[in-house]
């Protein structure tokens, strides 16, 4: 997975742009955690937003698939799953560190 672009937006999150237009939001503790395993080598910082999808829209690989706006497995629904691309597709948060890590 090739980022073209990070964005970083005053709440906290950040979010990748990939070459192929995909975009994945997520806070900065989980970006650190699989930054390791991202090809970030051509990655052009963005200038600092003030509204992304994961504060506006409550849409990120780390919040629940309910759209609460909560982080996956701490939201009252009790759901695992991420509501953002990569995480539906490792299916839950841990799986998608597991596989990144």
């Amino acid at each position: 997975m090739k980022v073209k672009y990070i964005s970083r937006c005053a709440c906290g999150a950040i979010t990748l742009i990939f070459e192929n237009g995909a975009s994945n939001s997520m806070y900065e503790e989980t970006f650190e955690k699989i930054k390791h395993k991202l090809d970030l080598s051509e990655a052009s910082e963005l200038s600092k937003t003030y509204m992304c999808d994961h504060c506006v829209n409550h849409w990120g690989i780390d919040l629940c698939e309910c759209g609460s706006g909560e982080r996956v497995g701490e939201c009252e629904c009790e759901s695992c799953k991420a509501h953002d691309e990569l995480g539906v597709k490792f299916d839950s948060f841990a799986n998608l560190i597991k596989n990144f890590s």
